[in-house]
């Protein structure tokens, strides 16, 4: 079933939301920022009627389904639904993660971000052509981003302005972002990210992740999570559970999958496991069966 996602003010300690009634910001709809610390329920299927959403993903991981398509994106990246389009997470939950939101209403009539002609129409007629659904986010945006939503979230008027026009700089990054392409990573941290996916059932030091990135160990993890949005060791587990859930759905015991992608012990496995999906890696079992038996 679709609903017409709609969302009202919120202020608590890991999820803030920010009505037109707050942030004052001809064009913006909802402005967001959510914090999890440990997964949560699956992102109903849902549109957002004349609105573009785009969602930034500061760190951890994301699972985004539109139009029978999979979208996996980690730290560092955008996710980008166009008006009207249903979305959702899959099925999948909503991992551990740390995101900001905005959805911007591309059928304002004036006064579009507060600009004044012809730079308001400009910037709605750009941000309606943008294409790409997943764009790269570099450090500077997502600062960019960040401190917008708290400067708009402020009582201070000055602040609130400042805040409105980081907002403004951000789209504007995001279009030369999708002109300029998709950045890759580095031949460093992509050298690291070859190997723990090469070997991720064994047991990934990270100080040989540095050794194949030719980095000192500290300076090794400060580019890692500046290039991914994830540290090393969040990153490793991240790419462990996605394989110890292929591995279950293969009906290997909980113990074998445990045992076979390094852990240190089946109980701290399963709390690892349960944190990020949600579901205790029986669990996760039992649901698989029973969908593969509805499906026959």
């Amino acid at each position: 079933m679709t609903v017409k996602m709609t969302e009202e003010y919120c202020w608590e300690e890991s999820r803030q939301v920010l009505t037109p009634q707050q942030h004052g910001i001809p064009g913006i709809r909802i402005f967001g920022h959510n914090l999890n610390n440990r997964a949560e329920s699956p992102l109903e299927t849902h549109i957002h009627p004349g609105c573009l959403e785009i969602v930034v993903l500061v760190k951890g991981n994301q699972t985004y389904t539109v139009g029978g398509k999979t979208y996996p994106i980690s730290g560092g990246n955008v996710f980008i639904s166009f008006p009207g389009e249903e979305h959702s997470s899959g099925g999948e939950p909503q991992n551990v993660s740390e995101i900001y939101w905005v959805q911007v209403d591309l059928e304002i009539a004036e006064g579009f971000l507060g600009l004044y002609p012809p730079w308001e129409d400009q910037l709605r007629n750009r941000l309606g052509k943008l294409s790409q659904r997943v764009l790269y986010c570099g450090e500077e945006l997502r600062r960019c981003m960040a401190d917008s939503f708290w400067n708009t979230a402020s009582s201070d008027p000055c602040q609130q302005e400042y805040g409105r026009s980081q907002l403004v700089s951000f789209f504007y990054g995001i279009i030369l972002q999708e002109k300029a392409g998709m950045l890759s990573l580095s031949d460093e941290i992509g050298a690291a990210v070859t190997y723990i996916r090469q070997n991720i059932r064994e047991d990934i030091p990270l100080e040989t992740l540095a050794e194949c990135a030719g980095l000192s160990l500290s300076r090794f993890k400060a580019r890692f999570k500046k290039e991914t949005g994830m540290t090393p060791r969040e990153y490793i587990n991240q790419l462990k559970i996605r394989e110890a859930k292929r591995m279950l759905r293969e009906n290997q015991s909980v113990t074998r999958v445990a045992l076979d992608l390094g852990f240190g012990s089946s109980n701290y496995f399963a709390v690892l496991f349960k944190k990020i999906t949600l579901y205790s890696p029986s669990q996760y079992q039992k649901m698989w069966k029973e969908k593969e038996s509805g499906n026959k």
